[in-house]
């Protein structure tokens, strides 16, 4: 009996076995047949929608991630965008600017017009040259509209409001939000308008004053254009550059790291720059290596497109460059500007020139009393 049943269970294994066995060969020959069979190709359909069910969730958590990471760096960017008390709670005199009283309240709300119009945060590294740079700009804005007055340039309130509605549409945005962001900046109407005269009252009087002075002449644009192309041989570096003097340069260092991660370059030259350059982001242009002192030239000679050097004592300042593009004669190509693009440079580094020294003067004239 043991043996029989030994017998049938060998048998009933070797029938499994063969089962096993033909369902393979049929399952192979199913697949390689092409044969769309369900009862084959389901296995396979199963775990095939598991791995893109699998990749899908992935690729979902990480979108969810990124954008989780970008609406928490948003909001730090705004909170780090929100006006900082300056000088307390208690109104007091600031300075007075040729007879004209600034009050801490003046300076405050100029340290948020900067911060709302920049998107530059002030921070414990970089309050002193930001408090430098609003007190200079009041200084500049009352000895402008001062010296525009003197001239007999008036501006009207219809003109400022233009000014207005022309720096919303310049900055992509209408005169509602600009209003909103004024206020949630902590910036009153007032205070901005008298910033937007200030500029409208100095362009008029520095077109006024360019107008008296002789106008470029063909020669000086021929010779210009000769100077251009004979300069096409040598290397030339596209260069900007940021100057402060070494008295105001407390935080330069700190300044450097930000600009090095902070890709507004431009930006910050045309606000903290002591150089003429600064009107136009700090841009040199194209110059070569004997066009700028050794100590520069050098350092420039150094550096690789697209950095920024470390600060550079020269004379009585520090300098911040940003070595844009390299032009290397032979590899590079540099168009000669026609006539009237160089109509156009010309005229414009004349009127640079006849604003720069008329503010220098104005500021060297300028009684300024600092009370705190």
């Amino acid at each position: 009996m043991k043996k029989i049943c030994f017998v049938c269970a060998l048998l009933f294994s070797f029938q499994a076995l063969a089962q096993s066995s033909l369902m393979n060969q049929l399952d192979s020959s199913v697949r390689n047949s092409g044969n769309g069979s369900m009862m084959f190709a389901q296995p396979e359909s199963q775990n095939e929608e598991q791995m893109r069910a699998r990749e899908q969730r992935a690729y979902e958590e990480q979108m969810r991630a990124q954008q989780e990471a970008m609406m928490r760096a948003e909001q730090e960017r705004k909170a780090a965008l929100r006006p900082v008390n300056l000088f307390g709670n208690t109104l007091k005199i600031y300075a007075i600017i040729n007879g004209e009283v600034m009050t801490s309240r003046d300076m405050q709300e100029r340290a948020n017009a900067f911060v709302a119009t920049t998107q530059i945060p002030i921070t414990p590294q970089n309050r002193k040259i930001v408090l430098d740079r609003v007190l200079q700009g009041a200084i500049d804005e009352r000895i402008k509209i001062q010296e525009a007055q003197k001239n007999g340039i008036t501006i009207s309130s219809k003109e400022i409001n233009a000014g207005v509605l022309e720096f919303a549409k310049s900055n992509g945005i209408s005169i509602e939000q600009l209003n909103a962001m004024l206020q949630e900046a902590g910036v009153s109407g007032k205070v901005f308008k008298e910033q937007i005269k200030a500029e409208i009252a100095w362009a008029r009087l520095i077109q006024r004053k360019a107008a008296q002075s002789s106008k470029i002449s063909r020669g000086e644009i021929q010779k210009a254009i000769d100077a251009y192309s004979k300069d096409k041989q040598k290397q030339k570096f596209l260069v900007s550059e940021i100057v402060l003097p070494r008295k105001k340069a407390e935080y330069i260092d700190e300044l450097v790291e930000v600009l090095r991660e902070d890709p507004r370059f431009s930006l910050y030259a045309m606000q903290f720059s002591q150089s003429p350059t600064a009107k136009r982001g700090g841009n040199l242009g194209w110059v070569s290596s004997d066009q700028l002192p050794e100590k520069l030239s050098s350092t420039l000679k150094k550096m690789k497109a697209g950095q920024i050097s470390n600060p550079i004592a020269y004379g009585t300042d520090y300098y911040i460059l940003k070595l844009e593009q390299i032009y290397t004669p032979g590899v590079n190509k540099m168009p000669v500007p026609s006539e009237k693009e160089m109509r156009l440079i010309l005229e414009n580094k004349k009127l640079e020139e006849i604003a720069g020294k008329y503010l220098r003067d104005l500021r060297n004239k300028a009684v300024v009393e600092r009370k705190s």
